[in-house]
């Protein structure tokens, strides 16, 4: 093994103390690891297996002996969360601060340059594009956008960025930001650069793909 380790992906709290209890700390320590031995780790379950899982993947490495893996029924278990009529531009321009307006409307200008899709309302206050259907290892499924954004009152929140490969290295110089779960933060495009998070798009909008 290198001394540049591979890092690990973004995993629940209980995932990473597991992992740190284990000793696991590059990618490259799972590469040819039993997935069930994987799982026999306290905090590691079916969900983070296959966020380990898609991190070997996208770096070129595999676990072995996989366990059984949920197929998809085409069902939709994500029903507070649906594509909704109404335009997007319109529920931008009609947002209440100027500030909301100016960034909601680059951000629709960003989002289409660089995904070429058209966007669509998810919800009452999200703006996404594209389609994804997904089947976690739990056996949940259902369909949600790909990439999208929403300029809420406190931040403005961006959607589907955060498992793109190479989001680390391109958020350290993305400029102020937070991370929750699944979600990117910035109170403002001002203060960010624009460029980085346009290679951000266009990493998650190829992962998706």
């Amino acid at each position: 093994m290198s001394d540049s380790p591979l890092p690990l992906p973004r995993l629940s709290a209980p995932a990473t103390r597991a992992l740190d209890d284990a000793g696991i700390t590059d990618l490259r320590q799972f590469d040819g690891m039993a997935e069930k031995d994987v799982l026999a780790l306290h905090g590691i379950g079916p969900a983070q297996l296959g966020v380990l899982r898609d991190a070997l993947t996208a770096a070129g490495l595999s676990f072995s002996e996989p366990v059984a893996r949920p197929r998809a029924t085409g069902r939709n278990d994500n029903t507070a969360f649906l594509a909704a009529p109404g335009s997007p531009r319109e529920w931008i321009e009609g947002l209440p601060t100027a500030r909301r307006v100016q960034d909601g409307l680059r951000l629709l200008e960003i989002f289409g340059d660089v995904t070429g899709e058209q966007p669509a309302m998810w919800g009452p206050s999200i703006v996404g594009y594209g389609t994804h259907h997904y089947v976690y290892d739990s056996g949940r499924e259902g369909d949600t956008l790909r990439v999208g954004f929403s300029p809420r009152s406190s931040a403005l929140t961006l959607y589907g960025l955060l498992e793109a490969p190479g989001a680390d290295a391109l958020l350290a110089t993305l400029g102020p930001h937070k991370t929750g779960k699944g979600c990117l933060y910035v109170t403002t495009l001002a203060r960010i650069d624009e460029q980085v998070l346009r290679d951000l798009v266009s990493a998650a909008w190829s992962r998706a793909g």
